[in-house]
């Protein structure tokens, strides 16, 4: 067999070798044929594995028989447990489930009356004493009108505004007209116009308050309101003589109408 095909004389030599005399590395391991085998899609894995065994003499291991064959180790970054799920809140008692709905009342800047709690409970005098001594009822507090006592939420609704809603459902506009001026003596201290009563939530016109002080003249429990007048424009105040002079009042008054018309 000539190894290099034919080559001119004197550049190689020819030697014939039988079959058992080639070695290893001239073997059929080169063959285009087996490694044709090899490279076949169509085989199975094991298949494979054998066709390769068969070339190289080696057999390679399977990876599942591999990873079965380790030994256990510890989990360096075992899975977290699950959080312990929360324990159910406790039934709520009757108190509490009153002192939401005043809540829910308060955040719509309404106050609860006793008489519409008292439609649904009879018993409204023992839940009212249970409502006042719940510590979790502590921000549920009343306003005390002619005609009932009021509830709200001083987490959501101001005191002042409590009042305010108070008298405006009683309609009692005299009463109403003399504690707001005594507030914002006392508070601020400023007078009150009359155009102050025209806003929400009283909506008290012109004509109305003109009635209203002409009453509240007659009427002893109002005698500390007094009316006086801006020197830049004449609008009307009212102020509380127990609380500010009318020589203070008015200033003031002159004052907050200047600002206004500076805006």
């Amino acid at each position: 067999m000539a190894l290099f095909g034919r080559r001119k004389p004197g550049f190689s030599k020819e030697v014939m070798l039988k079959p058992s005399e080639i070695p290893d590395h001239f073997s059929d391991a080169l063959d285009p044929a087996v490694n044709k085998e090899l490279d076949n899609p169509k085989l199975e894995k094991k298949e494979l594995q054998a066709a390769a065994a068969a070339v190289t003499g080696e057999e390679k291991p399977d990876m599942i028989d591999f990873m079965q064959s380790l030994p256990e180790v510890e989990d360096p970054f075992p899975p977290s447990e699950p959080e312990p799920e929360a324990p159910p809140e406790p039934e709520k008692t009757k108190a509490q489930v009153l002192a939401d709905f005043i809540r829910e009342r308060a955040q719509g800047g309404l106050i609860t009356p006793k008489a519409l709690i008292a439609q649904d409970e009879p018993e409204i005098d023992a839940l009212l004493a249970e409502l006042a001594a719940d510590e979790t009822c502590k921000d549920i507090r009343t306003v005390e009108g002619q005609q009932d006592i009021y509830y709200y939420s001083d987490e959501v609704m101001a005191n002042n505004y409590a009042k305010i809603a108070m008298l405006t459902i009683e309609k009692d506009d005299a009463r109403t007209v003399a504690e707001m001026v005594r507030f914002n003596c006392k508070a601020f201290p400023t007078p009150t116009p009359l155009y102050y009563f025209a806003r929400q939530p009283f909506f008290l016109d012109k004509a109305k308050m003109e009635l209203i002080i002409a009453h509240m003249q007659d009427d002893p429990r109002y005698k500390d309101i007094r009316l006086c007048t801006a020197a830049i424009n004449g609008e009307p105040y009212l102020y509380s003589i127990d609380l500010m002079s009318e020589k203070y009042a008015k200033a003031l008054a002159n004052g907050a109408e200047c600002q206004e018309g500076d805006e």
